[in-house]
Parts: C-alpha cells; sequence; structure tokens
C-alpha cells in the first residue's frame, strides 16, 4: 500500500471495516427494508391521491373554458343554415353539426353543474324562460331540453305571469332577463317587476335573471325583490338551475 501524502493521516480502521459516518452504511436488515418499502408505499399511495384530487379539479376547469370559448361558436353555428361542413370523411349539414355540439355541450353543462352540488332529492322537469328575444339563447334552451328539461318560451311579462298561472303542474323555475321591450317601450326592470308581481301573489317559484353585466351591478335588487340568482354565462346559469333539482337525463 502506498503511504499517504504528506499531511494526511491514513485511516486507523482495516479495509473492509464498513463504520458508521466513515466509510460505509449500516448493514440493511429486514427491519429496516420493511421500513423503507413502508414509507416508499405511502409516498406513492399520497402521489396517486394527489394526483386524482388534482385530476378533479382539472377537468372541471378544463371542460368549462373549452365551453367558454367554444360557446359563441356554438351559437353562430346553431343560428346557420343551408351549407355542409366535413367532419373526417363525412359530409354533414350544419343543422346536423349544431345538433351534435348540442348533445355535446349539454353533457358537459350538467357534469360542471353537478360538480360540489349536493345529491338533488327533485328533478328538475320543467322550466318557463321570458325574454323578448328566444334566438338570443336557443342553444341553452335546446341544451336544457338534451338533459330532458320542458322548456316553455315566452316573450314578456304579461305572457310569462299567464303560462305561470294556466300551467297543467308548476315549473320548476323560471329564467328571465332583465331588460325587455314590453307595450312598444324598453322596460330595462322587466326582470324585477316579473319577479316582485310573483312574490306578491305568494309564488315561490325559483326565478334566475340571465342577462348582461349590467344585471350583475342590481344583484342586491334582484334578490332583495325575491330572485334566487343573476348568471351572466351559461354555465352559471345551469349551476343555478342544478341547485333548484337534478336535470331528467342525468338521474341514474
Amino acid at each position: 500500500m502506498s503511504p499517504p501524502p504528506p499531511g494526511r493521516t491514513a485511516p486507523s480502521h482495516a479495509p473492509g471495516d464498513r463504520r458508521p459516518g466513515i466509510t460505509g452504511r449500516h448493514p440493511s436488515t429486514p427491519a429496516t427494508i420493511a421500513a423503507r418499502h413502508r414509507c416508499r408505499g405511502s409516498a406513492v399511495k399520497d402521489a396517486t391521491e394527489l394526483i386524482k384530487a388534482l385530476t378533479g379539479l382539472a377537468w372541471p376547469l378544463m371542460a368549462g373554458l373549452v365551453l367558454w370559448r367554444l360557446f359563441p361558436l356554438i351559437k353562430e353555428i346553431a343560428r346557420s343554415r343551408g351549407f355542409t361542413i366535413k367532419v373526417g370523411e363525412a359530409q354533414l349539414s350544419v343543422q346536423e353539426y349544431s345538433e351534435s355540439l348540442i348533445r355535446t355541450t349539454a353533457d358537459i353543462q350538467g357534469r360542471l353543474a353537478a360538480v360540489g352540488a349536493p345529491a338533488a332529492a327533485h328533478t328538475l322537469d320543467s322550466v318557463l324562460w321570458v325574454d323578448d328575444r328566444p334566438e338570443n339563447n336557443a342553444t341553452e334552451v335546446a341544451q336544457l331540453r338534451e338533459l330532458g328539461v320542458e322548456v316553455t318560451s315566452v316573450k314578456s311579462t304579461d305572457e310569462g305571469l299567464r303560462a305561470l298561472a294556466r300551467a297543467r303542474r308548476p315549473f320548476g323555475a323560471v329564467v328571465s332577463d332583465l331588460s325587455r321591450r314590453e307595450r312598444g317601450r324598453t322596460n330595462r326592470a322587466a326582470g324585477l317587476e316579473l319577479i316582485r308581481e310573483l312574490r306578491a301573489q305568494g309564488d315561490t317559484v325559483p326565478v334566475f335573471v340571465y342577462a348582461t353585466p349590467r344585471a350583475l351591478a342590481q344583484r342586491a335588487e334582484i334578490t332583495g325583490a325575491g330572485g334566487d340568482g343573476v348568471a351572466r354565462s351559461s354555465t352559471e346559469l345551469f349551476e343555478l338551475l342544478r341547485g333548484v333539482g337534478e336535470f331528467p337525463a342525468r338521474r341514474s
């Protein structure tokens, strides 16, 4: 063996002697091996649970983002007629394509609305929709119908009140815009007046305002009048409606 370099002292232990903290490790024993396996197993389990949790949070976020980005396009396609779209090798009419989109997005809406929601005790069978421009809500109405909800559309407060009074069975909820053109003039508080009239009659049907950002600024006034919520997006609206009852098509 070569002598140690100047200034260094040769180790006092014999070659092959493994001492803790000097040149080697503790010898592995069955107990230490088992402990290491337990630690690794626990870490893997924790990682798996974390992935599951993140996945549960991520899919609603991603689905909501996709729906938000595609929704204007879907609405435009749903309004169009008279030409075809090539999807893969298939030629589909715009109507066929829009119907396929409605089915897909209705399923996404139903799933998103159910995220974090408690089990519903009731089923939302019917909705009354009050809007002087029903074409603006054609996609949302089609999605609700795809989810098994019967939707009745009317254009004015008076028509809405008559529909509620004449219904053979009570509507599960009412959706209204805030501003409507009624009786030859624009009534910017039409939705509020509908709510006030219903509550004055003792009608407790849930009423949701689905409108522009201006309605959000009047949220306190709307809820103070007896409204049950304000939505500025279809996803928010479907969450509010899901709070009333489960969509029939999603009943297991």
